[in-house]
């Protein structure tokens, strides 16, 4: 594949983007911004999920030119959460969009599943999409960090806590009494 073909189909779904919301564009708006014809968009993308699910790839894989390819997980989050905040405008008719979404949970487990070997659980893909789409319904106003916390504390516990780890946060949980549930209610706890 011509890598500047793609570049320049790319550009071009990002300029239409910027003018249309998602849902309305087609194959056609794309290729006539980038002219090209249609099969050459096809010899590159299946369509335009496919596409999307490209850009947000390459977009997420940043941390690897940062970081390496053996970065800690943290490192890898703050880098994929500061890609998506700086590019809001992208990311936000991205996330907002439910068939879009799951190009950028596709994404997600293409970068996971080519660095780890695994892809991650449903619960945790689900933990990913709707943490990042509230985000975007926010307008991204909250920070990396306050972000990071809530999508740590959205994950399986088993995919955040393995061995004695897993059962030590499991018996602290279990001495919970009612007393201290219903005062978690009345005075949540500040993010750290």
């Amino acid at each position: 594949m011509n890598e500047s073909t793609k570049k320049k189909i790319a550009q071009a779904f990002l300029d239409v983007l910027r003018q249309k919301p998602f849902s309305s564009i087609k194959v056609k708006d794309v290729i006539d911004a980038a002219e090209v014809s249609h099969m050459t968009f096809y010899r590159n993308y299946s369509d335009i999920f496919d596409l999307v699910e490209q850009i947000c790839y390459e977009d997420l894989m940043l941390f690897s030119k940062i970081y390496g390819r053996n970065a800690e997980w943290k490192s890898i989050v703050f880098c994929i959460l500061n890609t998506i905040k700086n590019n809001a405008a992208f990311y936000g008719k991205i996330l907002k969009d439910e068939q879009a979404s799951d190009s950028f949970v596709r994404a997600l487990c293409r970068v996971s599943f080519e660095t780890t070997g695994a892809q991650g659980s449903r619960t945790t893909q689900t933990a990913w999409c709707e943490t990042m789409q509230k985000w975007a319904r926010n307008g991204f106003s909250e920070s990396v960090e306050d972000e990071y916390i809530e999508l740590v504390g959205a994950m399986p516990l088993h995919e955040v806590f393995t061995g004695d780890d897993l059962r030590d946060v499991i018996r602290a949980y279990e001495t919970n009494t009612l007393d201290d549930f219903r005062n978690r209610l009345k005075y949540p706890q500040k993010k750290v």
